[in-house]
């Protein structure tokens, strides 16, 4: 697939920004909004591979 480098960006700057509530959510131990955070880590992960599988 041939991404626009923009998104591709926008993916990656999501991707740091969940990891990160996920790792405030866990120390917190707020089990249930880390859980959704880590879902959408892992969901903007697949979309970053995706984007850059064939590369250009």
């Amino acid at each position: 697939m041939n991404a626009p480098a923009w998104r591709i960006w926008i993916v990656a700057i999501l991707m740091i920004g969940w990891g990160a509530l996920t790792i405030r959510f866990a120390t917190r131990q707020d089990w249930p909004m880390a859980l959704l955070c880590a879902v959408l880590l892992i969901s903007n992960g697949v979309t970053l591979y995706r984007l850059t599988k064939n590369g250009k």
